[in-house]
């Protein structure tokens, strides 16, 4: 009954085949129009962004390489392409993240306690100045995390808990509903604070959690106002005022501006409004009235929220919501003449529901939301920072690591912590989310064995075209995804959408 089911359910699955999808076909044909038009002005588009583009036109594509898999039972074959891994804008890729991101949280750091978002997001200078400057990013996100927990700690010792501590894990998002370059903070905090028990009572001591009551309107504006403060008295000290650009690079400048305003960059509306599309006008009552938001000089402070620390599958789900990749494959469709539409998630303030671009204007928003190299995109603070001496007291238990703790030495905590976490595989992901395996032939219900590895272009193209004309080996009729596709949504988007952010 089970091998039933599951043959069922992997019958359901196909790979997309992303070299026939619009977005795959828009990179590949106006790409290297892009670079021309740039280097026509006389601007130079970074390498890293430049290899962003280039794998993601080889992801998923069997030509360029995969996995052989075959069942020996009934001689089915399959094979599973390469993917790019990266995480700038390519949708299985990004997808893959964010199930991998939302899975790790809540099986092994995330405790069983009561999580609230906190969403920040500024003023559109300040976001100008944050899209590739990496450094000015981590300056201001320890503000966020210190005034977010000054608040909680304080709550706490009204109600008489001492030296309490809390924890949050922060998603650095770079993209708005509409492709636009829009950095924003995403923190999943503990709804209350940590405190240390006593050893007599407890047996030898440990952590208990107490539950804050959720934050006022009055509460929300304070905390906004002290951000707000304390970020403007940060420019002042390093010198950044609002006319400095955000980056070296001069063609990175223009596209993160019309990127940010949401302008078009190139073709007769160069400098002009994107077309915005609406059907019946909606009236959204204006931030401030929302009990759970708050805006102060630009800084929009949001704290709607929340998850009961019993519902694990919520909170996945909301952690998907947070980790997710800027753009969503089946928004995304083709008009006439020569343009892009793309649908938003939830309709915005103004009754806006798509959103048309040039496909030339469509590459620069995709190249203005690569995050710069080595940027780390999800930051871990207070009792879940990997430095935090009395972490294993909070977190859930973790396997232990695969090298001896004596050979790490004490101050290792880092590579403890990396050697401690495998990446879930491609396949118990699928099965994890989709409830779909794989690793199973849908033909017999054997176990898929991979028996090559094909790294060689030229190689991989004879070796397709072989299969698919043998008689040794029966057809190809599915050839795997390299990733799992977008779920199609967390369930959150509706419940929050202030910022113009899916």
């Amino acid at each position: 009954m089970a091998a039933a089911v599951n043959n069922e359910l992997i019958a359901k699955y196909r790979r997309h085949h992303p070299e026939q999808g619009l977005l795959y076909r828009t990179v590949q044909t106006y790409w290297p129009l892009f670079l021309r038009e740039q280097e026509r002005v006389g601007k130079t588009i970074p390498v890293f962004i430049k290899d962003e583009f280039e794998k993601f036109l080889r992801c998923g594509v069997p030509e360029f390489g995969f996995i052989r898999t075959y069942c020996y039972h009934c001689r089915e074959s399959g094979i599973v392409a390469f993917s790019c891994k990266k995480r700038g804008f390519c949708p299985s890729c990004c997808a893959r993240r964010m199930n991998d991101e939302a899975a790790h949280l809540v099986d092994q750091v995330l405790p069983q306690v009561n999580m609230r978002q906190w969403v920040l997001s500024f003023p559109y200078k300040l976001r100008f100045q944050m899209a590739h400057n990496a450094r000015l990013t981590s300056q201001i996100l320890p503000i966020f995390i210190k005034v977010i927990t000054s608040y909680q700690k304080k709550v706490a010792r009204k109600r008489g808990i001492k030296r309490a501590r809390t924890g949050s894990v922060t998603f650095i998002q770079r993209f708005g509903s509409a492709l636009n370059l829009n950095v924003h903070f995403h923190a999943l905090f503990t709804d209350g604070v940590f405190f240390r028990t006593d050893a007599k009572d407890s047996g030898g001591g440990g952590y208990e959690f107490y539950k804050l009551p959720e934050p006022t309107k009055e509460e929300l504006v304070k905390l906004a106002s002290k951000i707000y403060d304390k970020v403007e008295r940060l420019l002042n000290k390093i010198g950044v005022d609002d006319d400095q650009m955000g980056f070296d690079e001069e063609a990175l400048n223009d596209l993160a501006n019309i990127s940010i305003r949401h302008k078009a960059g190139f073709g007769e509306r160069a400098g002009q409004g994107l077309r915005r599309y609406g059907i019946n006008k909606i009236a959204i009552d204006p931030e401030g009235d929302d009990p759970y938001s708050a805006n102060v000089g630009g800084f929009s402070l949001n704290a709607k929220v929340s998850v009961c620390g019993r519902e694990r599958e919520k909170l996945e789900k909301l952690i998907r919501y947070m980790a997710r990749g800027p753009i969503a494959s089946e928004r995304l469709s083709e008009s006439f003449p020569n343009s892009l539409i793309y649908k938003m998630k939830t309709r915005w303030k103004d009754g806006t529901t798509h959103v048309s671009f040039s496909h030339l204007d469509f590459i620069a928003r995709l190249v203005a939301l690569v995050p710069p190299a080595k940027m780390n995109l999800v930051r871990y603070h207070g009792v879940f920072a990997p430095n935090f001496k009395d972490r294993a007291l909070i977190v859930p238990s973790m396997p232990k690591p695969k090298v001896a703790s004596e050979d790490l030495g004490a101050k290792d905590t880092l590579l403890a912590e990396k050697l401690r976490r495998e990446r879930m595989r491609w396949s118990d992901m699928l099965k994890r989310t989709f409830e779909i395996d794989v690793t199973i032939c849908k033909t017999c219900g054997g176990r898929m064995e991979q028996i090559a590895v094909i790294k060689d272009k030229v190689v991989a193209k004879a070796l397709l075209a072989s299969l698919r004309e043998t008689s040794v080996f029966r057809p190809l009729e599915v050839i795997w995804e390299r990733g799992p596709p977008d779920p199609g949504g967390s369930g959150f988007e509706n419940e929050y959408d202030q910022r113009d952010s899916w």
